[in-house]
């Protein structure tokens, strides 16, 4: 038999050393049947949390064609000459990215990895399809495809519950009600871990070390952090949000909540239950199993009738 021509993929977006785009170029990298060129503004060490920071070299993907990132802008049709190879499809993970027209030699998915925060009006107008990663924000004509979670960074925890360091963890951005909540744990003289810079192996160490994994979205939002909370198979505490609940079985998949002394009476009871905690985050890890950005690539593919 002939053999099957690979796939091939121009990736976009705006080269963070933390990115929801780095997942979707990382899986689209572990497909044989895929051929991938990235491009896009690349700052490097550096991301604009807290005001700016430097991240750790060993987190750094570098891209095919590194593009200046002050301004964070491209243009497709300097991006088409420097293609090595006609594509099948460009595949743009839009946050913070400035783009300037579209390809003219593939079709054009964009993803808006941060509807609950940005305005993806420029990018629905150049999109062939427009996949919107939040249900609350969708308008017509787009498509929705959830966060996700790295079936390499987001593995499921080897230690058992006795065994873990943290009491609870929440690594991101430290908002007003998440640091109330873990300021109240840790005056309970729980063991927390809150910080805004670990990533990738480290992120992994860390809640592979906790008991109770939390997230408290403020703008109805499903963030990534949730599914990879429940990908370490850890005991998921969050707050209620629409897609949360419509994909996942709030007391049986994770403990919800809707205000902070709730949180902190379900967190307090799972951490002096281990067998109910195990028991969650075994559920847990179930439930999110299908849910991988590998999965996500899949469906783009599917969408854009190139699978």
């Amino acid at each position: 038999m002939p053999k099957k021509n690979k796939i091939k993929v121009a990736i976009t977006y705006m080269a963070y050393p933390l990115c929801m785009a780095r997942y979707f170029h990382e899986a689209l990298l572990r497909r044989d049947d895929v051929e991938v060129w990235s491009a896009g503004p690349y700052t490097g060490r550096w991301i604009p949390w807290m005001g700016g920071m430097e991240l750790p070299e060993k987190y750094l993907l570098k891209l095919d064609r590194p593009l200046p990132s002050t301004p964070p802008r491209m243009n497709y049709l300097m991006l088409e000459n420097q293609c090595p190879w006609t594509p099948d499809l460009w595949l743009e993970v839009n946050s913070t990215l400035k783009a300037m027209g579209k390809p003219t030699n593939a079709p054009l998915a964009i993803v808006g990895t941060d509807p609950h925060v940005l305005d993806y009006s420029d990018a629905r107008r150049r999109a062939d399809v427009f996949f919107n990663m939040q249900r609350p924000y969708m308008q017509e004509g787009d498509e929705w495809l959830p966060y996700a979670y790295d079936p390499v960074w987001h593995s499921q925890t080897p230690r058992r519950f006795g065994e873990r360091k943290y009491d609870a963890t929440l690594i991101g951005l430290q908002y007003p009600q998440r640091q109330t909540l873990f300021a109240r744990l840790r005056a309970s003289g729980y063991e927390c871990f809150t910080e805004t810079g670990p990533c990738y192996d480290d992120a992994r160490s860390i809640y592979h070390s906790t008991k109770v994994g939390i997230n408290w979205s403020s703008l109805f939002d499903t963030t990534a952090r949730v599914f990879e909370v429940m990908a370490f198979g850890i005991a998921p505490v969050f707050n209620r949000v629409p897609d949360l609940m419509a994909m996942f079985k709030d007391g049986q998949d994770f403990e919800g909540f809707d205000t902070m002394d709730e949180a902190l009476g379900i967190i307090n009871a799972l951490i002096n239950d281990p067998i109910r905690a195990e028991e969650l985050g075994r559920n847990a890890r179930i439930a999110v199993e299908p849910h991988t950005w590998d999965a996500r690539i899949q469906q783009i593919f599917t969408r854009m009738g190139i699978d």
